[in-house]
């Protein structure tokens, strides 16, 4: 945990790609008030490598009870969950199981990253054999030729190489089954019976969220507030990360409540 002790606690979650050092650009806005609290996903970062039960992991349950299990060993309360990407989806379910969470954010999320019936999720079925194919094949290529649109940066750039970096260092059957995961969920069946506050944020031309994904969760959240940020990719806490931090402290303080 950073930041203040007695300050209101604030988890960070992050979906694809990363471990929690994906946080550390918007870490300076939050830690002289907030209780922040950071973890990794089994598979990623400073987690245990043994840990990682790939059946356990095959579906989103398996994240979320890792989430949930986090919230009550540290005896939160009044938390706020800032879910990224899949991890938005992670806080979501969690929202439903936990007392202990009283806001969301949801950054770059959606509710299904696959296309039906009329439900734009960014993805249509017949492609997520190719995308798996691409990082059994030449893990390091496709992760280099991704970095730039999830980043919102021209290929070559600082924040590009940063990022390729960043997802090379994961095993490639670690990122083939977590992609695999993320595709198959599905937590639209739970977006109505949410009822926390919830701040919606959607960046502009990211490729993994399009803004009909972002539109769907805030029309069908009771408590969904949408903002559209100026950044651009899939990652605005990296490429913008002082104008979202801003946003995202006005909706906590707003939202605001006492313990």
């Amino acid at each position: 945990m950073l930041g203040r002790p007695d300050g209101p606690a604030l988890v960070l979650v992050q979906g694809f790609g990363c471990d929690q050092v994906i946080w550390d650009r918007i870490l300076p806005e939050f830690t002289d008030t907030y209780k922040v609290v950071l973890l990794d996903h089994v598979g990623t970062g400073g987690a245990e490598p043994s840990a990682y039960d790939a059946g356990k992991y095959a579906s989103l349950t398996g994240y979320v009870d890792d989430l949930l299990e986090v919230l009550d060993a540290l005896e939160l309360e009044n938390a706020t969950v800032l879910g990224h990407s899949v991890a938005g989806m992670m806080a979501l379910a969690a929202s439903l199981e936990s007392h202990r969470i009283t806001r969301l954010v949801l950054l770059c999320a959606s509710a299904c990253y696959l296309n039906h019936d009329g439900y734009a999720g960014g993805f249509e079925p017949e492609n997520v054999d190719e995308v798996l194919r691409a990082i059994e094949s030449n893990y390091p290529l496709w992760a280099a030729a991704m970095a730039p649109g999830i980043t919102g940066s021209e290929a070559g750039t600082e924040l590009s190489a940063e990022l390729a970096g960043r997802m090379c260092r994961l095993r490639p059957e670690y990122v083939r089954d977590f992609l695999r995961m993320s595709f198959a969920a599905d937590v639209r069946p739970l977006v109505l019976r949410v009822s926390v506050p919830t701040l919606v944020l959607q960046s502009r031309a990211d490729p993994l969220t399009p803004e009909f994904a972002s539109r769907y969760l805030h029309e069908l959240l009771t408590g969904g507030t949408l903002v559209k940020l100026a950044a651009q990719g899939h990652m605005p806490h990296l490429n913008a990360p002082r104008q979202t931090a801003r946003v995202i402290r006005s909706f906590l303080e707003t939202n605001s409540f006492e313990d």
